[in-house]
């Protein structure tokens, strides 16, 4: 299972999904730090939309159809939502890139990592030639486009370390050195600290390529986004730590969530549940494996869905996030504010979730053929 570890300013380790140090002694235990959406999505009593964001919105594009991007002018058509909630400031519909931040790309870990390479905003570094490891970085590049591209994620305004090493002893050897007390019984381990880019290290084995792929994505989210609740978070990661080819019809989740979907009483999983989870070990396999369902569900049954997914994680922005605390976003929480956006836009979701793994293998070769 992915570690993830944040740090706090007085040295504390907070973060989704991790540990926290406590006091000298160098215990960690595990903890998931609250995560849920800005007070954007809270009811307001003046009856101005909580949706009505002035930030610019993508266009969400699934992945696995192979058409193009949707048209401005299709963006800009309501397709049943309301045209408020994809306008940007000065109310015309835009695909506009993502500004280009200037940010230091400068190895961090050269003494024990002499071998590194910039691929977009994730600095690779090796203790073994990285000439090894040409297919893994060209997922990393995909992995980051996909994210900003279909998920409408913006990029990262900080480096992120992807620390990779040939053996365990090198690894563990590593974590010593540079966070003393984090847990080294983990293939992989991400560390965030105040004011530093995170760190992601993972250790070559079998696995080495999906332990990065899932670290990569808790990584990018959490750099680019703030406050990301920790079901979305663990279920777009578990999506895109299946290759590319793969993400929609491969993960080993399909095959119980098409079973449960076509039992005569079936129904979705519970949204309300997995929004109230704030802690990694809340996370068990039926969470992670509802998680993914969603996820999946979000971005392959519809354009509305994306579209609710989209807007979902803009309301995670920054912009959108600023001056909301953790512990302000842990109180939001039980405004459960996925189950409402598909509420409002897609009133009859939970037969849409059931009617849509119930066809999903009849769908795989319309997909696969981009029809």
């Amino acid at each position: 299972m992915d570690e993830h570890i944040e740090k706090n300013a007085k040295g504390r380790g907070v973060k989704t999904g991790g540990f926290k140090r406590r006091g000298g002694g160098g215990v960690w235990r595990r903890i998931g730090v609250a995560a849920v959406l800005a007070s954007a999505f809270a009811g307001t009593s003046s009856g101005v939309s909580a949706f009505d964001f002035k930030i610019s919105l993508p266009t969400l594009v699934d992945a696995f159809k192979r058409e193009a991007p949707p048209s401005e002018e299709e963006t800009s058509s309501t397709n049943g939502l309301e045209t408020a909630d994809f306008n940007i400031e000065n109310g015309a519909a835009s695909r506009s890139t993502a500004p280009t931040f200037e940010i230091d790309l400068t190895p961090s870990f050269s003494k024990f990592l002499p071998y590194s390479v910039a691929l977009g905003r994730v600095v690779c570094e090796s203790n073994f030639p990285l000439e090894e490891t040409a297919e893994l970085q060209a997922e990393i590049v995909r992995l980051q486009r996909d994210l900003v591209g279909y998920l409408g994620v913006p990029e990262s305004k900080e480096k992120i370390s992807l620390c990779l090493f040939r053996d365990k002893t090198s690894y563990v050897a590593f974590i010593c050195e540079y966070f003393p007390g984090a847990p080294t019984d983990r293939p992989a381990l991400y560390v965030k600290e105040p004011n530093k880019p995170g760190a992601l290290m993972v250790r070559r084995d079998e696995r080495m390529v999906l332990n990065v792929r899932h670290e990569m994505v808790h990584a990018y989210l959490n750099a680019a986004l703030r406050n990301v609740p920790i079901w979305i978070d663990e279920g777009l990661a578990k999506y895109f730590e299946t290759p590319p080819g793969e993400r929609g019809f491969r993960n080993p989740f399909l095959e119980k969530v098409e079973s449960d979907a076509t039992s005569f009483f079936a129904s979705p999983p519970s949204l309300t549940r997995l929004e109230k989870l704030t802690r990694v070990d809340q996370m068990r396999s039926r969470e992670y494996r509802e998680s993914w369902a969603w996820t999946h569900f979000l971005i392959h049954y519809s354009s509305e869905t994306q579209r609710v997914l989209a807007l979902y994680l803009r309301s995670l922005r920054p912009e959108a996030q600023a001056g909301i605390s953790s512990q302000e976003a842990f109180r939001l929480q039980k405004n459960a504010p996925m189950k409402r956006l598909l509420e409002r836009y897609v009133p009859d979701y939970k037969a849409k979730y059931v009617e849509h793994f119930r066809g999903w293998t009849e769908r795989r070769e319309a997909y696969e053929n981009g029809r």
